[in-house]
């Protein structure tokens, strides 16, 4: 034994975590604390200098690893062999194929390159990130600044791993609402689809259905209320819970749309949550003989390259994509500086795009 421990009380299996280190960077002190040594005890560990007993090696090794510690040596040593600043961008597996998905890196790559910041780009369903504590230490004295988070999924255990780890964290519209404290990237997503909703309503349409995209999605959810908010202002029936949802994809636009369109009351015009669910929508609509906008008028949501590639071309909400992801990248970069942010929440405007899938009633 080193003599340093400060009693039976440090010697418990399984240390728990110091007071107050899962909402902060985990410290040398909050180490000590937990393992029942003290900080120099721990510098020696963390430094690979002896004079520390084997069984108190162990002890504090394993205190280290449970807490997420990395110490400013190993985060500074790892930033100044790499001679670059870099940002592990996480994203979902299941979105590669989608437009979004490319318009978004498009942004985030221009301002890497502008700021000198090299990304890394990783899926959520690595196996590394399942253990977050490892995963974010390996990040740390890898010289990572911190993780941009562009998936579906918010994981409160992530970022509290990162925080004791000392990292970053920066969310691009998450399906779940996270701790205002944390920063994060979206759009005005209720302005535009209550846009939407209105552009189809000043057309005389009033059977207006929503498509919407992965249950419990923040996004989705306001957009959901956006174009029900302009359906009750008109007067029009629109319950938000009944909008079905599944994901952003073709295929659930099409079997969405046929079962709207083949039901009592069928709609005169659909509102999808994205251009790619929208693309679904138009192939309904041509499998039942129904011609677009003549009988049914689409819009779609976000305004990608799908949109204009369309027959006929979707009238959709512009939501500046690459400048979502410019904006997550810029923030990163100015919180590894120690810069102070306005807002943790920013919110990029959209607006309507009209084109040839929208058109009057016809009577």
């Amino acid at each position: 034994m080193d003599g340093q421990t400060t009693g039976k009380a440090g010697r418990r299996a399984g240390a728990r975590p110091a007071a107050g280190a899962s909402a902060e960077r985990t410290t040398l002190q909050h180490v000590a604390r937990a393992a029942g040594v003290s900080i120099g005890t721990v510098s020696k560990v963390v430094n690979g200098r002896t004079g520390v007993g084997a069984e108190t090696r162990v002890r504090v090794e394993e205190v280290i690893a449970e807490l997420g510690y990395v110490s400013l040596g190993e985060r500074q040593g790892s930033v100044h062999t790499a001679q670059e600043m870099s940002v592990e961008l996480v994203v979902d597996p299941r979105t590669v194929s989608n437009p979004y998905l490319s318009q978004f890196l498009g942004g985030a790559l221009e301002a890497a390159a502008e700021l000198g910041v090299a990304l890394v780009l990783r899926s959520v369903g690595a196996g590394s990130i399942e253990d977050a504590g490892a995963w974010a230490q390996g990040l740390a004295r890898s010289g990572r600044a911190g993780v941009i988070e562009a998936t579906s999924a918010y994981s409160a255990p992530r970022e509290k791993a990162l925080k004791r780890a000392g990292l970053h964290m920066v969310l691009v519209d998450p399906i779940d609402v996270p701790r205002t404290s944390t920063p994060s990237i979206g759009a005005t997503n209720w302005a535009g689809a209550y846009a939407a909703a209105q552009h189809l309503l000043g057309l005389g349409h009033r059977e207006i259905r929503y498509i919407g995209g992965p249950p419990g999605a923040h996004c989705d959810n306001v957009r959901a209320h956006g174009w029900a908010a302009a359906m009750g202002e008109a007067g029009l029936e629109a319950d938000a819970a009944l909008v079905p949802r599944h994901s952003y994809t073709f295929e659930h636009g099409l079997a969405a749309a046929i079962e709207m369109l083949t039901g009592e009351r069928p709609p005169t015009a659909i509102f999808a949550g994205s251009d790619t669910t929208a693309t679904g929508v138009l192939e309904a609509a041509r499998r039942l003989g129904l011609s677009v906008p003549d009988d049914l008028s689409i819009i779609g949501f976000d305004d990608t390259p799908l949109s204009q590639m369309s027959a006929p071309p979707l009238t959709t909400v512009h939501q500046p994509i690459a400048d979502i992801g410019r904006t997550a990248v810029s923030t990163m970069v100015r919180l590894a500086r120690g810069q102070l942010l306005s807002t943790n929440r920013v919110e990029l405007s959209t607006h309507l795009v009209v084109r040839d899938s929208t058109a009057p009633l016809r009577k």
